[in-house]
């Protein structure tokens, strides 16, 4: 085992090292953005200032107005925004009942509180916006009754990668002696912890180190989590021990990243291209504050010998000056440099680069086109497309490296561990996918919707003069096409089957009440000729 741990050791370190490069462009990036994230290259303590040098907010602001539009466009909050989908199975109402049920469960296990997952996935978001890669841990809790979300920073978690995907995670912590003895147990812990405890030193802090990589030699069929796919190590570092062993059936550690580049491994983020302007700003917003403060309080002149004293600028002060040498230049003796006038191009300045920051971070495409008073439906549609083309493509790629994994690993384990109704006989064996709700789909489908809607007018308007071409629009499926873009609750909506019904019946009224009246004009006529012919007889009698 200390082997093991030797050579987990040394591969952190060198993984380490390799990530290591990005650390002053981290710094960099925080100072402007995350102060409080600063770190990276440099120990900073707890509670130390991070932002002596700061002048311009604009940074702070635009990075976490993008990572909050990327929440609530992602995982919009108080809607139904992940569910369980069939796919294309076939299944009966019992397995579409199931589905709904494990979805509505999914979604209160994601809420609850306790689980974290609103604020992990929040801090995830901005480490996103700002260095391009963020780890979150998805896992359950230590009494195993709940899931549980955790952000990781990347000063405490470096990766590793190979050509198809993450090869490895190595996540660092400093632990206590009480801290590690809760968290493996005292008869587990490393020399080292002992050797504290035993001295009674147990605020004396350790680092420990979570390796989770493939596991080569797992038993398929086993059943303990040291035969999992993944294995999962913890190592007491100055002790070069393991002090805890298991595994994880999936990746439990997601590594999205918001953007990509052919030849590295770590992504790319919004606020590395708007870094420049951001360092611009400080710069800007520096010599801005030294301007206003000459021009609100400016230096002053005044002869050598043309006064008694300093100028005593305090308000209520009083400074002397000669009063010969005021009658010999006939006027004040001491006068203020005039500094204020390079303020307002200086504003204009600042205001230009604030707007090449917050473009960097899409804040000028992230609002909604609306319809305004003289748009058409057509212009609508323009401006909504021009929106997804620049809009989507970043969640497109966000999806499959955040969401999908990180749900999918929530589900798996809440599967296991028995908090959904038993799977029906229709599920049994089949795999399920997941299907996520945003505006960015929502608009899709609404463009779609509207679309649909003004062809369907044309075709209203040219029936006018053939009925016929009515033939080709299919009414039922444009009704339920535009109640699912305007997310019309289905309980609102009939069924094909229901609809079916509804139509029998109407049609078997219709018959009905077609063989009742055909029965009244029968009997009416049946009358009309009785009547006729009691006629005919009444007056031959009368002419006999």
């Amino acid at each position: 085992m200390n082997q093991l741990a030797k050579d987990l050791i040394r591969r952190e370190r060198t993984v380490r090292g390799k990530q290591s490069v990005w650390d002053p462009h981290f710094d960099d990036l925080a100072r402007i953005c995350i102060p409080r994230l600063l770190g990276f290259a440099e120990t900073i303590e707890r509670g130390q200032s991070r932002v002596d040098d700061i002048y311009d907010g604009t940074p702070m602001r635009a990075a976490r107005g993008l990572a909050n539009a990327i929440g609530s466009l992602m995982r919009p909050e108080g809607e139904k925004w992940v569910s369980v989908s069939p796919g294309n199975l076939d299944l009966d109402d019992e397995g579409f009942e199931w589905l709904e049920d494990s979805s509505e469960r999914l979604r209160d296990a994601l809420d609850n509180p306790k689980a974290r997952f609103r604020q992990a996935t929040a801090e995830t978001d901005l480490g996103l916006v700002v260095f391009g890669t963020a780890p979150i841990f998805v896992g359950e809790s230590r009494n195993l009754n709940r899931l549980m979300f955790r952000a990781l920073s990347l000063r405490n978690a470096v990766m590793d990668w190979d050509e198809e995907g993450l090869l490895a995670i190595f996540r660092t912590k400093k632990l206590n002696v009480r801290q590690a003895e809760a968290a493996f147990g005292k008869e587990n812990l490393g020399e080292k912890a002992k050797e504290f405890i035993r001295s009674e030193k147990f605020d004396e802090k350790l680092t420990y180190i979570n390796a989770v990589m493939p596991r080569e030699d797992r038993v398929i069929r086993g059943r303990f989590s040291i035969n999992m796919p993944l294995a999962s190590y913890w190592v007491e570092k100055e002790s070069d021990e393991i002090v805890e062993e298991s595994g994880f059936h999936e990746w439990a550690y997601i590594v999205p990243r918001m953007d990509t580049s052919p030849d590295e491994d770590m992504g790319h983020s919004p606020a590395m291209i708007a870094l420049p302007d951001g360092n611009t700003l400080q710069a800007q917003g520096e010599t801005i504050l030294v301007a206003g403060q000459r021009a609100a309080d400016p230096p002053l002149f005044a002869p050598n010998d043309g006064s008694f004293n300093e100028a005593n600028t305090f308000p209520g002060g009083i400074s002397y000056y000669d009063v010969s040498l005021a009658r010999q230049i006939r006027g004040n003796p001491v006068f203020p440099l005039d500094t204020g006038h390079s303020l307002p191009i200086s504003r204009e300045m600042q205001a230009d680069t604030r707007e090449q920051v917050f473009a960097a971070f899409f804040r000028n495409v992230l609002n909604l086109p609306v319809q305004g008073p003289q748009m058409t439906a057509t212009e609508v549609i323009e401006r909504r497309e021009e929106w997804i083309r620049e809009i989507g493509p970043m969640f497109g790629r966000l999806e499959p490296e955040y969401n999908v994994p990180m749900i999918d690993r929530a589900f798996s384990v809440m599967l296991r561990a028995g908090a959904f109704l038993p799977i029906p006989e229709s599920l049994q064996g089949q795999n399920v996918n997941f299907e996520f709700e945003s505006p960015v789909r929502r608009v899709r489908e609404q463009i779609e919707a509207t679309a649909a809607r003004i062809w369907k007018d044309e075709m209203l308007q040219i029936a006018a003069a053939d009925p016929t071409i009515m033939d080709s629009v299919n009414m039922d499926e444009y009704a339920r096409f535009s109640a699912k873009a305007a997310k019309i609750p289905s309980k609102l909506v009939r069924s094909e089957e229901e609809v079916a019904q509804l139509r029998q019946e109407r049609a078997e009224a219709q018959q009905s009440q077609a063989e009742m009246d055909q029965l009244e004009q029968g009997a009416g006529a049946a009358k009309d000729i009785a009547g006729a012919l009691g006629g005919l007889v009444g007056g031959g009698e009368e002419t006999a």
